[in-house]
């Protein structure tokens, strides 16, 4: 059991920190189009075999804790939650032919290789960015700024991602 949860731990701890003390930061500083919201990989990288209802309940605590350092009560719990459950539905949406073995701990490369790994953290990035900018402009008016401000954040996003399963290869 310590197998699993410690690293789930460290990576809540380090991805949450590095979102709120150093990627909010580089946003501010540069404009509103430029964010690099990493924090969602905490939710896509939890074991496989987790309930969904334990990924939603993870998903908002992580989105609830990046709200604190952006001042945007909700915003990504919300979107935190939401990630959660749409993990579910996007594992089984790529879910290799003969299902999960449960030798792959967590969705990562190293268990299904880079491109399994690309479409999938590709697919929840995207719904994951959307939900958020549509929970944080909060109405349909805005829909072109919404679709302009998840494409741009999941281009400069999913480059990070890359980079934290390079420097870090979760194994579990």
């Amino acid at each position: 059991m310590s197998n699993s949860i410690f690293p789930n731990i460290w990576r809540f701890l380090g991805l949450v920190a590095t979102q709120g003390l150093l990627l909010h930061q580089v946003g501010l500083t540069v404009n509103e189009y430029f964010n690099i919201i990493l924090y969602p990989l905490f939710i896509l990288l939890l074991p496989i075999q987790l309930s969904t209802t334990a990924a939603v309940l993870l998903g908002f605590l992580a989105g609830l804790a990046v709200d604190m350092f952006y001042a945007t009560p909700g915003v990504h719990a919300s979107a935190g939650a939401f990630s959660g459950y749409a993990r579910f539905i996007i594992l089984k949406g790529f879910e290799p032919k003969g299902d999960y073995t449960g030798k792959e701990p967590i969705p990562a490369p190293v268990y299904f290789g880079w491109p399994w790994f690309l479409k999938v953290s590709g697919a929840f990035f995207a719904a994951h960015l959307f939900w958020y900018f549509s929970v944080s402009e909060f109405s349909i008016i805005y829909f072109t700024t919404i679709s302009v401000k998840t494409i741009a954040s999941w281009l400069l996003t999913m480059p990070f991602v890359i980079l934290y399963c390079i420097m870090f290869v979760p194994k579990n």
